[in-house]
């Protein structure tokens, strides 16, 4: 049986994939943040719940395609994060590549998602978006 917290977490990627903003607000609990440990653009790497839906609703406006493909949930840790593995294949409204690859760390309260982790190569955001479009 699936634990229905990677169950929750896979939906939250896939959602990403479609761009389905809408989809994942409605799956955030209300306290939702996003973290960027790795990001090196000069903004925050932790984003509040205003913040980090505001990053979201902005995800369409920056790209045209955001294909999350082999999405790998490696299983819950003890203390009850998700860890998947994925890669996008995307293409910013500019017309630029972005082709990443990420680990994310999602945790899941009361069924909601409250917190997502992702590192990734801050090197491609830089090629995909030469001057902060974000």
């Amino acid at each position: 049986m699936t634990d229905p917290d990677e169950t929750l977490a896979r939906r939250a990627i896939e959602l990403m994939s479609e761009l389905d903003v809408q989809g994942v607000l409605e799956i955030l609990a209300d306290d939702f943040t996003l973290e960027f440990p790795f990001r090196h653009d000069g903004g925050p790497r932790v984003l509040d719940a205003d913040a980090s839906r505001s990053f979201l609703r902005a995800m369409p406006k920056l790209f045209t395609r955001m294909h999350m493909y082999d999405v790998v949930i490696h299983g819950k840790t003890g203390s009850g994060w998700v860890i998947a593995e994925y890669k996008s294949d995307g293409l910013t409204k500019a017309g630029r590549a972005y082709p990443n690859r990420y680990v994310g760390f999602l945790q899941v309260i009361d069924g909601k998602l409250a917190r997502w982790r992702e590192y990734f190569d801050p090197e491609v955001v830089s090629a995909a978006f030469p001057a902060r479009a974000y």
